[in-house]
C-alpha cells in the first residue's frame, strides 16, 4: 500500500470515527455540563480516564477545554482537575499535531506561495516560543495543532511549549472554574495587545539600527 493510499485510509477512518460519534451523542454529552458533571462522578475509578479521552474525542470538534474543565471541577479537587486536564490536552494535541504532520504536511508545503516560506522558517527557528505563544492566545483550540503539525517545528519544541502555554489557563479554570473562563475569555485580547507593542517595539528598534548602521 502506498503512503498516499494509507494516508487516504487513515483520513477517512479518521473522519468516519468523528462522525460516528457525533451520530451516537458524543458531542451533546460534551457540551452539557451537567451531564458530563454526572457521568464522571457515576464513573468512579474510571472517570479519570473517561475524562482525558473525552479530551481527545472534543479535539476534531474544536471544542474549547473549559467544557469539559468546568464540570470537572464538581467532581474533583483543583489540582486533580488541572493534572487531568493537562494530561488530557496533551494527548488530544499531540494526536492532532501528528495527524496534521504525517497527513497534510507534505500537502501543504508544496504548495505554500512562496512570500509565506520566510515565515515559516522563522516559526520553525523558534519553534518553542511560537507555540508558547500560540498557546498563550488559542489555549487548546485544535487548529494549533494543525498549523504546528503542518510547519516544521519540532516535536519536542512543541510538546514543551504546549505544555507551558497550557499551564496557565489551565490552572486558573481548575480553581476559580466559571470566574477563570471569563477571564481567560478576554485573555487572548489582553495577550494581541502586549504582543503587538512588543513586536512593534522590536521594529522601531530595529529600523534605528539600520539607519545607524546605513549612517
Amino acid at each position: 500500500m502506498s503512503r498516499r493510499v494509507s494516508r487516504i485510509a487513515v483520513a477517512a477512518v479518521f473522519v468516519a470515527a468523528v462522525v460516528t460519534f457525533v451520530a451516537v451523542g458524543g458531542f451533546d454529552l460534551l457540551t452539557d455540563g451537567e451531564r458530563l458533571e454526572s457521568e464522571l462522578d457515576r464513573a468512579g475509578a474510571w472517570g479519570p480516564v473517561l475524562f482525558v479521552l473525552a479530551f481527545v474525542a472534543a479535539q476534531p470538534l474544536s471544542l474549547p477545554g473549559a467544557v469539559l474543565i468546568v464540570p470537572a471541577t464538581f467532581v474533583w479537587p483543583w489540582w486533580q482537575v488541572a493534572g487531568l486536564s493537562l494530561t488530557g490536552g496533551m494527548v488530544a494535541s499531540t494526536i492532532g499535531f501528528a495527524l496534521a504532520r504525517w497527513l497534510a504536511q507534505d500537502w501543504v508545503r508544496h504548495r505554500l506561495p512562496a512570500r509565506f516560506h520566510t515565515w515559516e522558517q522563522r516559526l520553525a527557528d523558534n519553534g518553542f516560543r511560537a507555540t508558547v505563544g500560540l498557546r498563550l492566545l488559542t489555549g487548546y483550540a485544535p487548529a494549533a495543532d494543525w498549523l504546528l503539525g503542518v510547519s516544521r517545528v519540532t516535536v519536542p519544541a512543541f510538546l514543551a511549549g504546549t505544555l507551558i502555554g497550557l499551564t496557565p489557563a489551565t490552572v486558573a479554570m481548575s480553581a476559580w472554574g466559571d470566574d477563570a473562563v471569563r477571564l481567560v475569555e478576554r485573555a487572548p485580547l489582553v495577550i494581541g495587545a502586549v504582543v503587538a507593542v512588543v513586536v512593534g517595539v522590536a521594529l522601531v528598534r530595529r529600523r534605528r539600527s539600520r539607519g545607524r548602521a546605513g549612517g
